[in-house]
């Protein structure tokens, strides 16, 4: 069984699990230090865990709701400290978001699962909420680390009192707790809410990056929303450089795994391209 191995001068580079990727693997087996996959698969498909014979895992996450009201069951936070352990994980990567949504006109009704992670209000309220839920989270999972993601924005959410920047910022000072920095989640949240990401990104909370994503994104009625099956933007990579200046991520993760057949010429190309700021770092 392989397992994830840290480095502090060294980032580790690696594709989310999908059939691109895997493609990539049986043509590079050496050409990647680890593949990320989602706890969701996993649960659904144990059988999966086999890959750990043949590269390191390091476990993402959209269950366990950590800015929302409605708390995963009992057996999910079994499930995934199960799979944390089956897989040897250096951390969980989860969603600063949420999963499930109570119904406001019958508080007794059961909550509804909805079918993507959706951005929190962006408050001091979220904060605490997200404070509770990351304590409740660490005691049902044990030694492994959590770290949790950005979501991104689509709209200015409702009872909002502060941007993705602070709130993120506030999060991390509030819990103590290390980010996943998706740069497309990043440069979506600009586009959207109107502010310019090269000047956002140096409020950014760098020094508590431990894992960084890179992905596409498309844009559909004046929106630009998250897309993994497209290429990463040129500006993705030019705030990769930036963040690559001021801090070493022990993981850089390419997520081109919504699409069964992304070019593998490109993929090789951005992963060649990532090895060289990597290095130039």
């Amino acid at each position: 069984m392989r397992r994830f191995e840290s480095d502090p001068a060294r980032t580790r580079l690696g594709l989310a699990y999908g059939p691109s990727a895997l493609a990539y693997l049986d043509d590079n087996p050496d050409g990647i230090d680890y593949l990320e996959i989602p706890f969701e698969q996993l649960r659904h498909a144990p059988a999966l865990a086999a890959i750990r014979q043949r590269i390191p895992l390091v476990l993402h996450c959209a269950s366990l709701s950590v800015a929302g009201n409605v708390p995963p069951s009992a057996a999910t936070f079994d499930a995934v400290a199960s799979v944390a352990r089956q897989t040897a994980t250096p951390w969980i990567g989860e969603h600063l978001a949420f999963i499930a949504a109570e119904d406001a006109d019958d508080p007794a009704a059961e909550p509804t699962t909805l079918s993507y992670t959706v951005c929190p209000q962006l408050s001091e309220e979220s904060i605490e909420r997200v404070a509770a839920n990351l304590a409740t989270a660490r005691a049902r999972l044990g030694d492994v680390e959590l770290i949790v993601e950005n979501s991104p924005q689509y709209f200015d959410v409702p009872g909002s009192t502060m941007g993705m920047t602070d709130f993120v910022g506030k999060v991390a000072q509030r819990c103590d707790v290390g980010l996943l920095l998706d740069l497309t989640h990043y440069l979506i949240t600009c586009i959207n809410t109107g502010v310019e990401p090269r000047a956002e990104l140096e409020r950014w909370p760098l020094e508590r990056v431990v894992e960084v994503h890179v992905s596409g994104l498309s844009s559909q009625s004046g929106v630009a929303w998250d897309d993994h099956a497209m290429p990463a933007p040129p500006l993705v990579f030019e705030l990769l450089d930036t963040v690559l200046r001021r801090v070493r991520p022990r993981a850089l993760t390419v997520e081109y795994n919504w699409s069964p057949t992304f070019p593998q010429a490109i993929l090789a190309q951005h992963l060649s391209r990532l090895r060289g700021a990597l290095d130039a770092a």
